[in-house]
């Protein structure tokens, strides 16, 4: 079962989120068919995005969009995150290994240069909105930068996601560690330092077998933590008939009138999941 976790250290004034989504990222990626890259790519945004719906109020209306466009091959990354764990997401351009020569797996060939865009709907008039241009090429570097430059919370975030030869992946999570106004510079300074000395990749050691909250121990020195809150996460998306109706009735009354005169009626393929949506002709009448 994947899951989502927010931890505390009260030694060192700390507070960490944790993410293991082997099964949710394998779902999503098999559901558009994504090649390698495409995989590793939108499975690390997949891990970005539950980390930072972790930061939301659990169990509201709260949902946080994390979405990368560049001038890459796979053009766009949309992931969508909510406070109940569940998860949609695609890439614009699932099969980038068939049309491009990327060689070995790698997100910042894969993306290019581009922006990396943050929006928070935590219940107020507006959803906060955030872009920032991609520094690193990398989410976990880039989504760490937002949290420092955008929400003035110096950040740590480490993302792991291995695949095997066939392009299965095999392991994937995801860990984000703040500070609070009073954490001493030192603990900083000692995170740092113990995450630049792991000697074993996040995914490698998921792969392994070895536990998240035994990684964030070993990340704070040795100090206790208490695991305040988890939660499951599973892929599921937003659409419904319902919604895909709303949205053809916000199209022109001409343009659904071509439709029933070419068409017959209409069809809506969502882009988040693929489920299709068709809707007959009386039903396109009763829209004007």
């Amino acid at each position: 079962m994947d899951t989502l976790s927010r931890i505390y250290c009260e030694s060192l004034k700390l507070r960490a989120y944790t993410v293991t989504s082997l099964e949710t990222v394998r779902e999503i990626t098999y559901l558009h068919k994504t090649t390698p890259n495409a995989t590793v790519a939108l499975g690390r945004v997949i891990n970005g995005a539950a980390l930072l719906s972790a930061t939301l109020k659990p169990e509201t209306n709260q949902s946080a969009l994390l979405k990368i466009s560049g001038s890459g091959p796979i053009k766009e990354i949309h992931v969508q995150a909510d406070a109940y764990g569940n998860i949609r997401g695609y890439v614009a351009n699932p099969m980038i290994d068939l049309t491009d020569d990327i060689g070995e797996i790698s997100f910042s060939k894969v993306i290019e240069a581009g922006l990396l865009t943050i929006i928070k709907d935590i219940g107020m008039n507006e959803p906060y909105s955030s872009i920032t241009p991609l520094l690193y090429g990398e989410v976990a570097a880039d989504l760490a930068y937002y949290f420092t430059v955008s929400e003035q919370i110096p950040s740590a975030v480490i993302i792991g996601l291995n695949i095997n030869r066939e392009g299965i992946v095999i392991s994937s999570g995801g860990i984000l560690i703040q500070p609070f106004p009073d954490t001493d510079v030192s603990t900083l300074d000692m995170i740092e330092a113990n995450i630049k000395n792991m000697t074993r990749q996040l995914g490698d050691r998921l792969h392994a077998g070895e536990n998240i909250y035994s990684i964030v121990e070993e990340l704070f020195g040795g100090s206790k933590i208490e695991i305040l809150n988890t939660i499951n996460i599973s892929h599921r998306c937003r659409c419904s008939y319902e919604t895909m109706l709303n949205l053809l009735g916000l199209l022109n009354r001409e343009e659904i009138k071509d439709m029933i005169e070419k068409d017959h009626g209409a069809s809506i393929t969502c882009t988040f999941c693929t489920k299709e949506y068709n809707f007959s002709e009386d039903e396109l009448l009763r829209l004007i």
